[in-house]
């Protein structure tokens, strides 16, 4: 018995090692497929789908500081899409995420009119449907990803957390119709950095993009209290905190010229224990092996 025990479990370990490595292979996705209205292969609708996606990183006129936002078609046919790429992500990686992007989440969702994806480390994001997006806050579906091992004075800890998530908050709030984005780092007890992200999709306004950003730090002290790290990402806005290494690089798309040193890169992120799902507005599931595979394989 013992024998086959460890041939199960080794069976097991093949099983698992073999979808993290597949899935280092290709664009680490968290896809959402809306499911309430679906298209015919080889419709109009399908049709004006896959010329848009197409065409989403082709316009350059477009390529608001990684920001994206087409529709094509008419009436019932037309088809709305929405890129974000990350403040920090240069344009030429931007337009592989969206494009890996693309050819993966109609693989995922497919014949779905509606559909939603982070891709690489929350690198970029892809949305596409059938109803007007743009110009709209929509705090759900929703995501939340944090570290189980918990921080040295958690009190301290935790405030300090908040402190510079709202000051994110109303840095990029206060961005123009191109970018709002803002990363910076702060102290914590025990001479620990914490470093920390917000970034709305720029075709908000600022109450708006408070608003969003507003709800993920309100969440905070229910789902990621007194831990290391956490992500809470919607498809208006997201956010991020860390201790101990910056996962970003120095701001990509910038109004006035950039930082003249780049942050260090960043050592692997650590494996999360546990993670959350919250979705207001549709069904959704997010597989396990893909959140653990997105803490594995990024960077």
């Amino acid at each position: 018995m013992a024998i086959i025990s460890k041939l199960l479990s080794f069976l097991c370990f093949l099983l698992i090692f073999n979808f993290i490595t597949k899935s280092c292979a290709q664009p680490i996705s968290v896809p959402y497929c809306e499911n309430n209205s679906t298209y015919t292969t080889n419709s109009t609708y399908h049709q004006n789908l896959n010329t848009l996606l197409s065409n989403l990183t082709s316009n350059t006129e477009t390529n608001n500081y990684g920001f994206y936002n087409l529709s094509y078609g008419q009436d019932t046919n037309k088809v709305y899409a929405i890129g974000l790429c990350r403040g920090d992500i240069k344009t030429d990686k931007c337009n592989s995420c969206l494009n890996n992007a693309r050819i993966n989440l109609t693989q995922l969702c497919p014949n779905d009119k509606g559909a939603i994806g982070w891709y690489d480390d929350e690198k970029c994001m892809l949305r596409y449907s059938d109803r007007l997006i743009f110009d709209h806050v929509e705090t759900g579906p929703a995501y939340y990803v944090w570290n189980l091992n918990n921080a040295n004075d958690s009190d301290q800890f935790n405030k300090d957390v908040i402190n510079l998530l709202n000051s994110l908050k109303i840095k990029a709030a206060s961005g123009d119709s191109y970018l709002k984005y803002a990363a910076a780092s702060a102290n914590g007890p025990r001479n620990q950095i914490i470093y920390g992200l917000a970034q709305c999709t720029p075709d908000l306004t600022l109450s708006e993009c408070s608003f969003c950003l507003n709800e993920s730090i309100s969440v905070i002290p229910s789902c990621c209290n007194n831990r290391i790290g956490a992500r809470i990402v919607r498809p208006s806005c997201n956010l991020r905190y860390e201790t101990g290494f910056p996962f970003y690089e120095a701001i990509a798309y910038a109004p006035s010229p950039a930082p003249s040193t780049d942050a260090p890169t960043p050592p692997p992120l650590p494996l999360p224990t546990s993670q959350g799902i919250s979705n207001k507005s549709r069904n959704a599931l997010i597989p396990l092996l893909l959140l653990l595979s997105l803490y594995l394989c990024t960077r």
